[in-house]
């Protein structure tokens, strides 16, 4: 006797791919993040990974001036990366950072900026909660003069993550568009509650991204071609052509 199987949406359920936490420099992680972005595509899902800096590092937004930013922060621009993302200075090797992509036409990539990014710290804080720590959304303005942010945790904006009495900014993000999809880099700066667990924070909030997104979370391995392929992007986000004035190298 043949037995007829009903088969719904939730039966192909796509694969959320959440790569292995890995260390590196500030050129190395960003050009990391864009080989992500160019990988989401042929993957067939969204990916997420977490990620250390060796050491203590200064990331600035792709619209921001070189020049004033060495003069806000006082570093040297050797001690500074250019993101390919928006967004302002963020001070980096403590903190929790982040890399979410989705490929052009998905879902996500097609939700409205803002809803995404309140959704995506929504999760944070959710993941928060469950180590104890009270947060809230920043409203939004009622009006915004749009212009580029200075330095990112200093300066909170609508939808990012602050702490229970809204005075301490806790996570930001900022993302970049293009014709492979849309890239998201996010920080939480947790600084004032050193007991958090980092790597059960970033599981939570996969697993809340997740069911969101209705996809299942698969491990995957860096693959052994990764270095070689992003080895462009490498050279651009170390060449102080980029880092002055966004000129790229990718050859």
């Amino acid at each position: 006797m043949w037995m007829i199987q009903i088969v719904t949406d939730l039966d192909f359920k796509m694969s959320l791919f959440q790569l292995p936490y890995r260390v590196e420099s500030g050129p190395e992680n960003m050009a990391t993040d864009m080989w992500i972005l160019e990988k989401t595509k042929q993957w067939g899902g969204p990916i997420f990974r977490r990620y250390g800096w060796s050491g203590p590092h200064l990331t600035f937004g792709y619209g921001q001036k070189a020049s004033w930013v060495q003069r806000e922060s006082g570093k040297p621009l050797k001690k500074m990366t250019r993101r390919p993302t928006g967004g302002g200075i963020v001070r980096h090797g403590t903190d929790l950072t982040y890399c979410l992509s989705f490929f052009r036409g998905s879902k996500a990539e097609q939700t409205a900026p803002m809803e995404l990014y309140g959704q995506i710290h929504q999760r944070w804080g959710e993941a928060l909660l469950e180590q104890d720590v009270s947060n809230t959304l920043m409203p939004c303005p009622v009006h915004s003069d749009g212009g580029i942010p200075g330095d990112c945790f200093k300066e909170p904006v609508g939808r990012d993550l602050m702490d229970s009495s809204a005075t301490k900014k806790l996570a930001g993000a900022a993302m970049k568009r293009t014709r492979m999809g849309l890239l998201i880099q996010g920080t939480l700066d947790l600084s004032g509650w050193p007991k958090v667990n980092h790597q059960r924070l970033g599981d939570k909030f996969l697993c809340l991204i997740a069911s969101d997104l209705e996809e299942s979370i698969q491990p995957r391995d860096w693959p052994e071609e990764m270095v070689a392929e992003r080895h462009r992007w490498a050279q651009t986000f170390a060449s102080l052509e980029w880092t002055k004035n966004r000129k790229k190298n990718l050859s």
